[in-house]
């Protein structure tokens, strides 16, 4: 999917050239995220300030896009789901750290403050986790996994997103080799992602469609994505692993070229507010189903927060997203 939309008076500059600034409007953001549009929207009506929102698609397409941009970027902010991704970039100095005292205005919970990177390559709005997908009519309860391990039960029938696309994806795939180790975890995928046409989806809405049509037994999903078919009324449920599961931070960052700092600012400002968060929340699709980080306020209803989950060592997740994606691709992507 391809979406740019302009909101105010940025309307109808798609088209303009990759050498020029990136847009008339005041701030330009890249987003992989359902409510990224409406937050816009929100922000401009309260501040007056325009925002070109730009959806290149997945994670892994707005990557690609940012990457193609080379060091001639185009957006001002970038808003994703996964705290490697984003280190990476702010190792490659295509992000610039945030300022620090754009955190000190935030009342980050204690959740909130342990996702802050010392880096400061992105400032977390929110956070989720990926669980395993199980659709109550099509698995006994008996017979539910408790673990990642128990997946291989499951070999052949097991629904998975690609890497490559997906950011929550490679968040997973890095937190999946930091608990199991990565020889021993390459070897337990072998023996769980054996059928190509289920391990290498592009999106969590194709993960939910593959579990509730009863393509796959069971899938590796990110919880936001599980949590919005629950509210929907699906048979589905998420179960969270035994041996742990990462957390999956949604971020802003800020490009390392910006001429709007004073808007960028706002915006933080902005989607860390009440408003901003109700606009983040406004919503049923997967990412309105987030973990606030924020204090005051709430999940949506029905929203499991009582989670314990580790956090990813994004330095080494970082270092090696070429590599495991690569290996990924090889091994379970048609």
């Amino acid at each position: 999917m391809n979406i740019r939309t302009t909101l105010g008076l940025a309307l109808g500059l798609t088209a303009m050239s990759m050498a020029a600034p990136a847009s008339a409007a005041d701030l330009v953001l890249y987003d992989a995220l359902d409510f990224a549009g409406p937050v816009a929207k929100a922000f401009q009506a309260k501040t007056g300030l325009t925002v070109d929102v730009v959806e290149p698609g997945s994670t892994g397409e707005t990557l690609g896009k940012i990457a193609a941009e080379g060091k001639n970027p185009q957006f001002d902010i970038v808003w994703i789901d996964g705290s490697a991704v984003m280190e990476r970039m702010a190792a490659d100095h295509v992000l610039q750290p945030v300022p620090a005292d754009e955190y000190d205005k935030v009342a980050f919970t204690d959740l909130g403050k342990s996702l802050v990177p010392q880096s400061h390559a992105f400032l977390p709005t929110g956070t989720s986790t990926t669980a395993i997908e199980v659709n109550t009519k099509k698995v006994e309860p008996g017979k539910l996994p408790k673990s990642w391990a128990d997946l291989e039960a499951f070999a052949g029938s097991v629904a998975a997103k690609d890497p490559n696309l997906s950011g929550p994806a490679y968040q997973w795939l890095a937190g999946f080799f930091q608990t199991n180790g990565v020889d021993a975890g390459k070897a337990l995928l072998a023996k769980t992602l054996t059928n190509k046409s289920l391990s290498g989806l592009s999106s969590g809405g194709k993960i939910n469609k593959a579990v509730l049509t009863g393509d796959a037994a069971v899938g590796i999903n990110q919880d936001s994505a599980i949590f919005a078919k629950i509210a929907a009324g699906e048979p589905v449920i998420a179960v969270y692993p035994s041996e742990g599961s990462v957390s999956l931070p949604q971020g802003l960052g800020i490009s390392a070229k910006t001429q709007h700092m004073d808007a960028v600012r706002k915006f933080i400002e902005f989607v860390t507010s009440a408003d901003g968060q109700a606009a983040m929340q406004n919503g049923d699709d997967t990412d309105y189903f987030f973990i606030p980080i924020i204090k005051g306020v709430n999940a949506k209803p029905g929203r499991e927060t009582n989670i314990t989950c580790t956090h990813l060592d994004d330095a080494v997740a970082s270092a090696h997203e070429s590599e495991w994606k690569q290996w990924y691709k090889d091994k379970f992507v048609q």
